[in-house]
């Protein structure tokens, strides 16, 4: 290897040197930067050895980003699946931050939703807007379908 050429290691760092990623960020990372895949995994190992990669620390900030953006957990866990997370490592992530961190996501859902229809009157058409809003944020269909009751009332 000459002297001007880079490890997998020293890319890998270099693209974590921004902001965290996930393993499966730097693994297609690698990829593109034409590393072998052992290559490849022998430097993920080494980091995630080093606490430098870390996709359930990961996932716990992406589900405290989300929820200080007034965000739905099932909304995060899908980005979290989308960006190559495990589902295993998401499930526990989400279980823990709510847990954690005391989250009641149907009262979160329920003051977007009176923030929403204050001062409006409140019919079928304002409720499926507000059925509409929760989901895109990410919020679950059962914690949805309650605050439509209690705003219905």
């Amino acid at each position: 290897m000459s002297a001007d050429k880079k490890t997998a290691l020293e890319i890998a760092s270099a693209y974590l040197a921004n902001r965290m990623r996930t393993s499966d960020e730097v693994r297609k990372r690698l990829e593109e930067k034409g590393f072998r895949e052992d290559e490849s995994e022998s430097a993920i190992e080494e980091l995630e050895g080093l606490g430098y990669l870390d996709d359930y620390e990961y996932a716990l900030r992406y589900f405290e980003y989300n929820r200080e953006k007034k965000r739905g957990s099932e909304r995060a866990a899908r980005e979290l699946a989308e960006k190559g997370v495990d589902e295993g490592i998401i499930k526990n992530a989400r279980e823990d931050f709510l847990y954690e961190n005391k989250v009641d996501e149907y009262q979160d859902a329920l003051e977007i939703a009176l923030r929403d229809i204050e001062g409006k009157s409140i019919d079928e058409r304002m409720r499926a807007k507000v059925a509409r809003r929760l989901e895109g944020k990410g919020f679950a269909s059962g914690d949805i379908i309650k605050v439509l009751e209690v705003i219905k009332k």
